[in-house]
């Protein structure tokens, strides 16, 4: 690729450029060679990114610069601009390229700019495409820079320097070696510490879990053994006094009567209070009246018991009807246990042959589709269906006979005289058409056909049987598995039928509903017996209530009472005489039960027994587990209790004996500080002895590789410059020095690069020194390169730019 044009904006050294470059050599002259070098750096930071971007040379706001590039198929304007923040720093790098149809083209990922043109790395464009004359061209240096470029292709690396700034820097190393092992001692003793200061920190760490979990351990069975002895106490007092419960249960109870006593006793002051019957006509009625109301409520709660009992009737004959059992026969239970069995029995078997049945199955498809097909081979031997054994046995003898006739010498007499002399058929002739005619009926030609078919249709006849032998008894089996399956829907159908009647889902529910069904069957028949003795009962009691109803009107009749209000007087007395009997039973129940409860008491105090025994039914629970195994148990806690006391005051001895060392962070700074200090020294030998061995491998690699091609480029060079009379020996020694120094730069420029000429090369140099030959050399050597690669040469000599100028070379000034 041609550099055809550079323009650039508001950098820093360059200003505003805008040079073209002609086809040919080009001269670019500037007094400051500065410039050039800063022209060469801009051209490397756009086409390879350095990573000191040019855009730090931006003098203003905005920077730009535009190169136009030109080759053999192509040819691209690439553009670079910068914007920079007021503080100077960089806000935005844009990279522009554009064809000649000015289509944008971006460049392929991890790849440069130089790459994309050039196909080369930055390296080989530093080494051939930018050439810069030293400023001291002196002999000596020149000499040093061939030495280094015949060396390792680099004129400012010197392999002898490097080797000897290696050496220095391991000897150096070398001298610490003692000081670093102090190091190395001082971090071994410190790494120790640390370890051991871990290891007592640690220990600390494990000692205090240990301490807290002996102290949890103590307070748990502390309180392990508290609630044992204050349960063994308890359960003394309740073995002294087993009749606890029974004393509990009847102060509840003597406490509920005590209530209803109360209860009867203000309802009954309320009554009296309330009637307008004079309490002495009831207390002279005291009996009747007492007997009235007992037998009100023995009537009443004979009605409520019948009514009862008819609703339960009622709903169990509701619920029997429609409970989907009802006018079932009683040996339907065997049919559907039956049916289930039968049906769990088939699907059993089917379960369990159901591989063989689908084997069976597609066995017996095929084995029907191969006896089809034997079937219609058996029918091209129709014809030989009708051939008996008989005539098989007479075909075999005519057969026979026809041979003997042939092979006996009075047939042959006979069939000649007859065949000779009388000019017709012979015997043995005859006899054959008529067995060939025979033999066609057959489809066979002679007799071997015959038989051979025969013994053909039979095989295949058996065959068919066998085949069709073999399909029943396959069939067989695919009808077992039909019927199996007819089994389980028929039974499954039977089942379901029955479920969905009564409602369930399988046949154990259906039993149990059964067994209910049969148990409230039979109670129905036990109740309505009931309820015919309680309604003859309630008969008799009601007879007997209206008997006393009526001696007890008459008795208020001869009280003077009217007949008017001896209803009102009878509801009253009724309703007092109902809670008189109530409160004497209330009455009697408490006396007896108080008498009861205080006999079974005596001495005690129930309070006393109720702290301490309530709550008894965990009292009672414990009583069941408390016997001589809790005991042995309670002795274990108290052993192991001891025992977690001695450990826990030795851990807590220990805890109080561990050396206290640093704190692990102090120790742990120190630790870092100094093992810096001996990996830096480590690192540092290391990376020596690699540098080292890395210098070494490199030169051979490239003494081997462009050792020889070096100086074979280096000739060739030195053959294409025509060597000028020295007049002395020095300037004769000067120009050689030149001449070698420029004939391995430019061997290098061109090994690098090999054949690529779309590098251009940018020759710089300052002003000439002696050896004006020299450099009429080197301009034509530069010409005649130029033929096939571009060529720019910048120089901040005026003399040589005034005497280019009127040569070839087109000039410009920077």
């Amino acid at each position: 690729m041609r550099i055809e044009r550079i323009i650039t904006h508001n950098l820093r050294g360059l200003g505003d450029l805008d040079l073209t470059f002609p086809v040919g050599p080009v001269l670019l002259f500037s007094e400051d060679r500065n410039r050039q070098r800063m022209l060469g750096r801009l051209l490397l930071e756009l086409y390879y990114d350095l990573k000191t971007p040019w855009v730090a040379e931006v003098q203003a706001f905005k920077g730009l610069v535009e190169v136009w590039m030109a080759g053999e198929n192509k040819r691209l304007h690439i553009c670079r601009q910068s914007v920079l923040q007021d503080d100077g720093q960089e806000r935005f790098s844009v990279l522009a390229i554009e064809d000649e149809t000015g289509q944008q083209l971006s460049l392929p990922e991890q790849m440069t700019l130089g790459e994309y043109l050039f196909g080369v790395k930055l390296r080989a464009f530093r080494q051939g495409g930018v050439v810069e004359w030293p400023e001291n061209d002196e002999t000596a240096i020149l000499s040093r820079c061939v030495r280094n470029m015949r060396q390792g292709g680099d004129a400012g690396l010197s392999l002898s320097k490097v080797r000897a700034s290696i050496a220095g820097a391991q000897k150096r190393v070398k001298e610490q070696t003692e000081s670093m092992v102090q190091v190395k001692a001082e971090y071994d003793s410190l790494r120790r510490e640390w370890e051991e200061a871990h290891r007592q920190q640690e220990k600390e760490r494990l000692l205090l879990i240990e301490i807290k979990n002996f102290q949890e351990k103590e307070k748990i069975l502390a309180e392990r053994i508290s609630y044992a002895a204050k349960t063994q106490e308890r359960l003394t007092v309740l073995r002294q006094n087993l009749d606890y419960r029974e004393l509990r249960q009847l102060q509840g109870e003597l406490a509920r009567l005590e209530e209803r006593y109360r209860e009867s006793e203000s309802k009954l002051t309320e009554l009296t209070h309330e009637t307008q019957v004079d309490w002495a006509v009831i207390e002279g009625l005291r009996e009747e009246c007492m007997e009235w109301a007992y037998l009100q409520e023995q009537v009443s709660r004979i009605a409520v018991e019948v009514q009862m009992r008819t609703q339960i009737i009622h709903e169990t004959q509701d619920f029997l009807q429609t409970s989907g059992y009802q006018g079932l026969s009683d040996n339907e239970v065997q049919r559907l246990r039956r049916a289930e069995e039968e049906k769990h029995k088939a699907q059993q078997e089917l379960e369990r042959e159901q591989d063989n049945f689908t084997v069976v199955k597609s066995r017996f498809e095929e084995l029907q589709k191969v006896c089809m097909a034997e079937i219609t081979r058996l029918q091209g031997f129709s014809v030989m269906a009708g051939v008996t054994n008989a005539l098989e046995i007479k075909m075999a003898q005519n057969e026979r006979y026809l041979a003997q006739w042939q092979s006996s010498k009075i047939g042959n007499f006979l069939d000649r005289v007859l065949q000779e002399q009388l000019g017709v058929k012979s015997i043995g002739e005859k006899f054959s058409l008529r067995l060939a005619k025979r033999y066609q009926n057959y489809h066979a030609s002679n007799y071997r056909e015959f038989t051979s078919q025969l013994k053909e249709f039979r095989n295949q006849r058996e065959r068919v049987e066998q085949l069709q032998l073999e399909l029943e008894r396959l069939n067989d089996k695919v009808r077992w598995e039909e019927k199996l399956r007819r089994i389980i829907s028929s039974r499954t159908m039977i089942l379901d039928q029955a479920f969905s009647k009564a409602n369930v889902a399988d046949l154990a529910a259906w039993l149990n509903g059964w067994e209910d069904h049969q148990r409230k069957k039979h109670q129905l028949e036990l109740w309505h017996g009931e309820l015919e003795l309680e309604l003859e009962q309630q008969k008799m009691e009601e007879s007997k209530m209206a008997t006393s109803a009526k001696q007890l009107q008459e008795k208020l009749g001869n009280w003077g009472t009217q007949a008017t209000d001896s209803d009102e007087v009878l509801a009253a007395v009724l309703k007092v005489a109902r809670q008189l009997r109530a409160k004497d039973e209330a009455e009697r129940e408490v006396t007896q039960f108080t008498e009861k409860f205080y006999n079974l008491l005596g001495d005690r105090n129930m309070e006393y027994l109720a702290k301490i025994l309530e709550p008894l039914a965990d009292l009672e629970r414990e009583n069941h587990r408390f016997n001589e195994e809790k005991m042995v148990e309670i002795a274990v806690w108290q052993k192991e209790q001891v025992e977690i006391r001695r450990q826990l005051e030795t851990a807590e001895q220990s805890l109080q004996s561990i050396l206290k060392f640093p704190s692990l962070t102090v120790l742990e700074k120190k630790i870092e500080t100094v093992k810096r200090q001996w990996m830096a020294y480590e690192g540092l030998h290391d990376a020596l002895d690699d540098a080292q061995a890395l210098l070494e491998d490199s030169w051979q690699e490239w003494k081997t590789v462009y050792g020889k091609q070096l100086k074979e480029e280096k000739k060739w060079i030195f053959s294409q410059m025509s060597s000028s009379p020295a007049k002395g020996a020095i300037e004769r020694a000067v120009i050689e020095g030149k001449r070698d120094y420029f004939a391995y730069r430019m061997a290098i420029a061109q090994l690098v690069l090999r054949d690529n000429n779309e590098v251009p090369l940018l020759f710089s140099v300052g002003k000439l020194s002696s050896g004006q030959s020299f450099w009429e050399e080197v301009l034509k050597y530069l010409l005649q390169l130029s033929h096939s690669r571009q060529v720019v040469l910048g120089t901040s000599d005026a003399e040589l730019w005034q005497k280019l100028t009127a040569s070839k070379w087109k000039s410009m000034v920077v």
